[in-house]
């Protein structure tokens, strides 16, 4: 693989991380962000704040100084949350949309005229099945990852005549320290006294349960060889069998299922 310039956001923890780690061994430069890089890593990790347009355009400011070019842009910064819709108080599910899609609209607004700039580059984001499948416990960050796919499709769309490609990855549940930096709770409501900690109890379970993180990197790294040709790529098993089963049961059955898989 031709050794590229690329920029991971969120890449203290988690994905980006294991992403950023896995793409400087094969060679790449990469430079990773986080709001307060604490931790020593083999490649760059820079501070940026994706909810903020000074620190977005700063970051990208001192990465083309430095590098000339940004490759690839890899959008994983983002905040999840444990609590259901009409308990989230208004101030957690800003922050939700703040980091997960208007944080990732701010990258791609910084980079994408360097990228057209200099002849080529590949944007990829890191979705959710949370994308494509409401999920209970997770409504507002469902919500934005929803955005996410709409502002991704109408992107790949708009770049069609641009030397510029745009690709999705869609995890199902994986074992990552997610569950520990959500949001929980809220605001309650003793109209869900008898939903709420069956709700929580079930998305715990599942990242508890959920699969080799490795397997996300893996599927970033496929579109980054591929240069972004495939435009989603469902990783898990769970987040092809679901997304599966919405497509082709009929909604109400869809719908049951998803009740059922959450005690309700």
């Amino acid at each position: 693989m031709k050794r590229k310039i690329i920029v991971v956001s969120g890449a203290s923890s988690g994905f980006g991380q294991l992403t950023a780690r896995k793409l400087h061994e094969s060679g790449h430069t990469v430079i990773g962000t986080s709001r307060n890089p604490k931790t020593e890593e083999a490649f760059a990790l820079l501070p940026l704040d994706v909810t903020s347009d000074e620190s977005v355009s700063n970051f990208v400011s001192e990465v083309q100084e430095q590098h000339g070019r940004i490759d690839v842009l890899i959008n994983n910064a983002g905040r999840s949350h444990n609590s259901l819709l009409e308990e989230t108080t208004f101030k957690d599910a800003r922050v939700i949309f703040e980091v997960n899609f208007w944080g990732m609209v701010r990258m791609n607004r910084a980079v994408l005229p360097l990228m057209r700039e200099q002849g080529n580059g590949l944007v990829i984001t890191v979705s959710s099945l949370a994308g494509l499948v409401g999920t209970p416990g997770q409504g507002f960050y469902g919500a934005a990852k929803h955005a996410i796919e709409g502002y991704s499709e109408t992107l790949r769309s708009e770049l069609a005549n641009s030397p510029v490609e745009v690709a999705l990855i869609e995890p199902g549940f994986f074992q990552t320290n997610i569950k520990e930096a959500m949001v929980r709770n809220g605001e309650p409501i003793s109209d869900y006294d008898d939903v709420r900690d069956i709700v929580s109890q079930k998305l715990d379970e599942g990242f508890e349960d959920g699969g080799d993180p490795a397997e996300v990197v893996a599927a970033i790294e496929k579109a980054i060889t591929d240069d972004g040709k495939t435009f989603r790529q469902l990783v898990g098993k769970d987040a092809k069998t679901i997304a599966r089963l919405k497509r082709w049961l009929p909604e109400s059955w869809f719908l049951d299922g998803t009740k059922k898989q959450f005690g309700l």
